[in-house]
């Protein structure tokens, strides 16, 4: 086994050996079988054990895997998970343990991560993500290598079965734990691997190997796939452009949708993903709520997330001797020089002032008289494609006749425009972000 390991790690590139790797090492004999052979074949190794406290052997394979170390002369690193709670232990277990072993890779100024998943793990994955649902890289199972960050996590036994492990360990006499939970019914993965993996194995004795093919040949596909993902969401600003969404391939166009819940960090599944590449075809301005405070939105040709905001109302008052800020995001003042930087501006006339101005968000009935006459704020706003979420947040500037000038850099009104070429006076806002 040593030999075939050898040759997977060098045909995968999958560690340098001048540089220490992190092994996550449980005790079991996956795991302690990677270690044993890591050292025998000469790598720099770190045994890194995570003692998660839930069963009465919990403490007695910490101390073995102290003395493993020990015996070994490599460096012994110990994370104590303490969870009590019943809600979603796998879940949070995991997620330390690999927030564990990434801060030993900063330690150990390293990148590499090693896991002793093997054949059997991968065959028991893949079925397990047919029957729940997954996406196009979920379906490939685990991968060979990994990249998050500036960590490498790597499974060289990927080649190998469990079969090939346990000879492995009689062979060189490796003492190691057996999980008592393995044996039980109770998870569906035990469940596939107790009934389903004996018949595919009694079909032809190399599922295991074109398990790994179906899974090996998936990934090649999501990387070529999820390449043209990056690119896209990355040119247009993790906004999706409808247009230019519609004409491309329907299997680009879920994967996008796929990255883009990614990068939010929000909850997906098949059917969320049908349903919001549905909104996007149709090209309506809609909304889906997703889980928790995002929302799944489709406006003028645009589709996006966006995270819900509290409504914030303001209204402030401005003179000729201060300065007003708004939502730290717009300061308006009055100047009697023209901008000289991009700020935005109503050309005034100073004996026409009417002090002091207002300026406030829009509220329900507010209008403007334009050249043609007057016009309905909402209505404005919606021809000018503003987006939802910024229409409450878009600054009205009124002055102390309570005659709205201008909705802030959408529209001015008659008397804004009238008094352009006499003006002497500038009310000049400047954008803050």
């Amino acid at each position: 086994m040593e030999k075939k390991v050898l040759a997977f790690i060098e045909e995968q590139k999958l560690v340098p050996k001048d540089k220490p790797i992190i092994c996550a090492v449980s005790g079991g004999v996956d795991s302690v079988c990677l270690l044993h052979l890591f050292h025998s074949l000469g790598y720099p190794i770190v045994l890194a054990h995570v003692n998660h406290h839930k069963r009465k052997e919990s403490d007695l394979e910490e101390q073995e895997m102290k003395q493993l170390a020990h015996t070994l002369q490599i460096p012994f690193e110990l994370f104590s998970f303490y969870d009590d709670s019943q809600d979603n232990f796998q879940a949070k277990a995991h997620e330390a343990r690999y927030e564990f072993f990434k801060s030993l890779a900063k330690k150990y100024k390293t990148s590499w991560i090693a896991t002793a998943h093997h054949l059997d793990d991968q065959a028991e994955t893949i079925l397990m993500r047919l029957l729940n649902g997954s996406n196009l890289y979920g379906y490939g199972g685990i991968s060979i290598q990994k990249k998050e960050d500036d960590f490498i996590f790597i499974r060289p036994f990927l080649c190998v079965s469990k079969e090939e492990i346990y000879q492995y360990a009689q062979k060189h006499q490796i003492r190691y734990f057996e999980d008592a939970s393995n044996q039980s019914d109770d998870y569906l993965r035990n469940r596939i691997r107790h009934h389903i993996l004996p018949l595919l194995k009694s079909e032809t004795d190399s599922y295991l190997e074109k398990l790994q093919e179906f899974s090996i040949i998936l990934k090649q596909s999501f990387d070529f796939i999820r390449k043209q993902s990056i690119n896209y969401l990355d040119k247009q600003n993790n906004n999706i452009d409808v247009p230019s969404f519609i004409g491309l391939d329907e299997a680009l166009q879920l994967d996008i949708l796929c990255l883009l819940f990614e990068r939010y960090q929000i909850e997906k599944n098949h059917t969320i993903l049908k349903n919001c590449l549905l909104l996007v075809q149709e090209n309506q301005n809609k909304t889906i709520h997703l889980k928790g405070e995002f929302f799944f939105c489709v406006e003028y040709g645009k589709a996006f997330i966006q995270r819900k905001k509290n409504f914030t109302s303001f209204e402030v008052y401005l003179s000729l001797e201060n300065q007003v800020q708004i939502l730290n995001r717009y300061c308006f003042y009055f100047s009697k020089k023209i901008p000289q930087n991009n700020a935005k501006y109503l050309k005034l006339c100073y004996n026409d002032l009417k002090l002091p101005f207002c300026i406030r968000n829009k509220k329900e009935g507010d209008s403007i008289h334009m050249s043609y006459g007057n016009k309905k704020v909402s209505r404005i706003m919606i021809d000018a494609k503003l987006p939802t979420n910024k229409r409450n947040e878009t600054p009205l500037i009124f002055d102390g006749n309570q005659t709205l000038l201008w909705i802030y850099d959408i529209a001015k009104s008659k008397a804004a425009f009238e008094q352009k070429k006499t003006g002497d006076i500038y009310l000049v806002c400047e954008e803050l972000l």
